[in-house]
């Protein structure tokens, strides 16, 4: 990699930590001073819920234990051939229920990428599951903070290693740590690339009891180079096509650069790790790539280059990715995803669940309000990982902390309460009476499949049509510049949230004979729509290459002005050589209720400026007779 590579990465990593939370220093104990009755706790298998109401209720509950903390540095040795050796940085919440007499569960509480076990998102965690009384463990990836070696992704190989002897460690010698006959008893819990660690160590680690992914991917492949062309045999709801698919630049390239600033900043020891691994590769690529093992720089260095993954890369992510692990999960599992996130989206979240569900591991899913890109939770919600630093107080009366509570009391401690709906959704439609737990504003359904499904066929006169004795037969055209530019805008990776800087939150636009767009007769009577719409396309390039393209819908209103709902685009790459056959695609999921007068609009679009785009010149061509089908409500 290029000096000067260097100079933009550090220039972007200085963008992105604007954004990072600011750290704060857990204390040793609290002030709170009441102590909760003790009792030991037994794992139990948890029973079913009733189906659930329209929207899921919870209950404050106050925590009322107050803890001590211990702070360790623990070597590990990690990577294919063991060869990298540093130590992780660690902190022990130990609450005042916890004895040798009653020992307590145990929560593993895991970060973002960037961040340490002193962000606001971990201590605020760690207090309030340590006020119920819970023994809470953080520690620094490596890579981060006080942390050695180098950011790996979570990687199996790296992460995973590091955090099973994390807590052999720490926790093995204690008896203040519940166990039973398969050891310890262990739940996760963490957001973003805090969440990419859970369901790769929840397969590696028998210690580990139930889950809690939030914010995070399914597949890593998916997540830098996304392809919703949906595959022959697709059961799962994103299996990644073998084909190649457009790579997810911009946000890439800023987690890259933040990555490789971390030993400017003073954190990590990635170059002392790769000095002493005795690898040429790693040794050599200590100045190019001071933040990352050497195959990662590689892989970066290929996708910019070229926009395509090579097989060894393939693999290679394939290791820091939850998909390869599913079959060997067994232990329940509640995942979190934001509605507006453009990084890890809500397709993520349900091919994860529909994987577990299928296979009959307990699972449960919430679509949250916010997301990557500087969305905040609503009052209410407090999701652990938007950066603000709540008290356990706060916490107490919140939404997504007590579900998280709640699952971890089910599964952890036999609760017979506490596992929830199966699927609830964040209704924005809906108003917050504000006074506690944001619980009205979430939809709740025993099944996430939807009940029904409004099916729409494309007219070349523009229309989206629920007749065919309505489609003007015929085809629209979009052009592909040269270079894949000028294009599209729909977001600026990370800073177009409502809580990001004014100046880049501006408005997508499209570039005028660069789509085609279908606008559907205006809907009588409020529609809401709540999962993932889908659409089988008659679409053909003109130049003999892949095709790339994306797809999304707005919301139009009755003056005629359009909403791109959550900024959300769905990147497709249909290969060369896929002929005359349909292009069946899965767009982004969402949930959103169009007003009665509104109506719905399905764009397809040839560029995009978060994306690499195709950069030779082609014409493709939209026939009349595509389908897209609009979700409803979930049965």
């Amino acid at each position: 990699m290029e000096t000067s590579r260097i100079g933009r990465a550090v220039v972007l990593a200085t963008v992105v930590a604007a954004l990072v939370p600011a750290a704060v220093r857990a204390e040793a104990a609290t002030t709170d001073v009441r102590t909760a009755p003790t009792t030991t706790a037994v794992p139990v298998a948890a029973r079913a819920t009733t189906t659930p109401p329209d929207h899921d209720v919870v209950r404050a509950r106050p925590g009322t234990h107050s803890w001590r903390t211990n702070d360790q540095m623990v070597p590990v040795v990690v990577g294919p051939d063991d060869n990298f050796r540093f130590s992780i940085d660690t902190r022990l919440y130990v609450p005042d229920n916890a004895t040798r007499r009653t020992p307590q569960p145990t929560i593993l509480m895991t970060h973002g990428f960037g961040l340490t076990k002193d962000s606001n998102e971990v201590v605020t965690t760690a207090r309030f599951f340590a006020a119920h009384g819970y023994n809470v463990l953080t520690y620094t990836s490596s890579g981060f903070g006080r942390s050695g070696g180098c950011v790996s992704l979570q990687s199996a190989d790296y992460d995973v290693e590091a955090a099973s002897q994390v807590i052999s460690t720490v926790l093995g010698p204690r008896r203040d740590v519940l166990r039973d006959r398969r050891g310890l008893v262990i739940g996760t819990i963490g957001g973003s690339y805090g969440g990419g660690i859970q369901l790769p160590l929840a397969a590696a680690d028998h210690r580990i009891r139930a889950a809690i992914p939030g914010r995070t991917w399914n597949n890593l492949r998916y997540s830098l180079d996304p392809n919703n062309l949906v595959d022959r045999g697709d059961r799962t709801g994103l299996r990644h096509p073998p084909h190649q698919g457009v790579f997810k630049q911009q946000w890439t390239s800023l987690f890259y650069a933040l990555g490789n600033a971390q030993q400017a900043m003073g954190n990590g020891g990635c170059a002392a790790a790769k000095a002493g691994s005795g690898d040429p590769a790693e040794i050599a690529s200590i100045a190019s790539c001071p933040g990352y093992y050497a195959d990662l720089c590689t892989l970066y260095d290929e996708l910019t280059a070229t926009g395509s993954f090579r097989a060894a890369a393939i693999r290679q992510v394939a290791r820091a990715s939850a998909s390869t692990f599913l079959s060997e999960i067994d232990v329940p599992v509640l995942l979190v995803q934001g509605q507006s996130d453009t990084l890890f989206n809500l397709n993520d979240a349900a091919a994860t669940f529909t994987t577990l569900r299928r296979r009959g591991v307990p699972v449960a899913m919430i679509w949250n309000s916010g997301g990557h890109g500087g969305y905040s939770s609503q009052p209410g919600e407090c999701e652990q990982y938007d950066g603000v630093a709540r008290s356990v107080a706060q916490m107490n009366r919140c939404y997504l902390p007590l579900r998280a509570l709640g699952w971890m009391d089910h599964w952890l401690r036999g609760t017979p309460a506490g596992r929830g709906p199966t699927f609830t959704y964040y209704r924005d439609w809906v108003r917050h009476t504000g006074g506690g737990a944001d619980d009205e504003q979430y939809g709740a359904s025993a099944r996430f499949a939807p009940r029904r499904t409004t099916a729409f066929l494309l007219s070349s006169d523009g229309r989206l049509v629920t007749r065919e004795s309505r489609v003007r037969p015929g085809a629209l055209t979009m052009l592909n510049p040269a270079g894949g530019q000028p294009a599209a805008y729909t977001e600026t990776s990370n800073f177009s949230g409502p809580d990001s800087s004014p100046d880049l939150a501006m408005p997508p636009r499209d570039v005028p004979g660069q789509l085609a767009a279908f606008t559907s007769r205006p809907f009588a009577r409020p529609y809401v729509s709540v999962g993932i719409p889908s659409a089988t396309l008659r679409l053909r390039g003109a130049n003999g290459l892949d095709t790339v393209f994306y797809a999304k819908v707005l919301d139009v209103a009755p003056d005629g002005s359009a909403t791109l709902i959550h900024r959300l685009i769905t990147p497709v790459r249909v290969p060369k050589g896929y002929g005359d056959r349909a292009v069946r695609v899965r767009l982004l999921g969402f949930a959103h209720r169009f007003q009665a007068g509104h109506r719905v609009r399905l764009v397809l679009c040839t560029t995009d400026q978060t994306s690499y785009n195709a950069k030779v010149a082609d014409t493709v061509t939209v026939r009349a007779g595509s389908t897209f089908r609009l979700p409803g409500l979930p049965g």
